[in-house]
């Protein structure tokens, strides 16, 4: 799980959903548009669902949760109920990198939304 730190408030999500948002996040500042998406998280030890606004101006960053393992998922502080809490979305992590992919430049993905343009972005 990580703490996904969005304005002025944090919400627990799952490492792969973290990923996938930054990654989406970065692609669509690139293409300087906006979305708004939806999230499983932690409330109240239960699992519940955050919106986020994503955009160009978007500043997010992510901490790994207090007594878990570096990217492996792995807890080693007391159980609690938030351990028993399954925050992962396939579905959700696929639809964005789809989303991404559609917005980088030269993806096979974004080849029909793309506009020949020589003033296009890099993310390498």
């Amino acid at each position: 799980m990580r703490e996904l730190h969005y304005g002025s408030g944090v919400i627990t999500v799952s490492f792969d959903v973290c990923s996938a948002v930054f990654d989406y996040t970065v692609a669509l500042a690139n293409a300087g548009k906006t979305d708004r998406i939806t999230v499983p998280v932690i409330t109240d030890g239960e699992r519940g669902f955050s919106n986020l606004l994503l955009g160009p101006q978007t500043q997010l960053y992510c901490t790994a949760v207090a007594g878990e393992t570096r990217g492996t998922g792995v807890d080693n502080a007391d159980n609690d109920s938030a351990d028993d809490v399954d925050l992962e979305d396939r579905e959700l992590v696929e639809t964005l990198k789809k989303k991404t992919a559609a917005l980088v430049p030269g993806s096979p993905l974004s080849a029909a939304n793309r506009r020949l343009n020589s003033d296009s972005n890099d993310l390498d």
